[in-house]
């Protein structure tokens, strides 16, 4: 819980203008982990059912749901490769910082399968991000003292950052 800060109202809110997070909405967040997006679809007024293979992150959810008041959201285990829940009941699949533990095609073929034929997913996933003043500045900072031409290494990272993706 204390590593997973979640994601700010900025990204509800911004999804809104592609009619995601509204409240009435079927969500089923896989991976959902201690409920950061569940949550935060539940206070908008969505209909939320968070899924995550792990009995212990989904107890810290419905205790970090019931110390925010949010009480609506349906927890269960499961994988994002197989639900259990039923075809084209959701009118958004969300999955948050979780999509690189996946079986990629096999919860791609899920999903689509759970979602109705109108449904969006969003896959939502923050990254290092050197912002002056912080903790990433001060170690990206630290590591090109030591390596100045770590940005140049083909085996190392390049860092990009993708405002948003639409795909249909």
């Amino acid at each position: 819980v204390r590593h997973r800060a979640g994601f700010p109202d900025s990204f509800f809110e911004r999804i809104v203008r592609w009619e995601i997070g509204l409240s009435g909405q079927q969500i089923v967040d896989v991976g959902t982990g201690t409920g950061t997006l569940a949550r935060g679809f539940a206070r908008r007024g969505c209909r939320v059912t968070g899924i995550d293979p792990s009995e212990s992150m989904l107890a810290q959810a419905r205790r970090l749901d019931e110390g925010a008041g949010v009480m609506s959201v349906v927890y269960r285990a499961g994988q994002a490769e197989h639900t259990g829940l039923d075809a084209e009941s959701a009118d958004v699949v969300t999955a948050g910082q979780c999509w690189h533990w996946f079986d990629h095609p096999a919860a791609a073929i899920e999903v689509a399968r759970v979602l109705r034929s109108t449904g969006f997913i969003v896959i939502a996933h923050f990254d290092w991000l050197p912002l002056t003043g912080n903790v990433v500045a001060a170690t990206e900072d630290l590591i090109l003292k030591h390596n100045p031409d770590w940005h140049n290494d083909p085996g190392g990272l390049s860092w990009i950052f993708c405002d948003e993706i639409i795909v249909n």
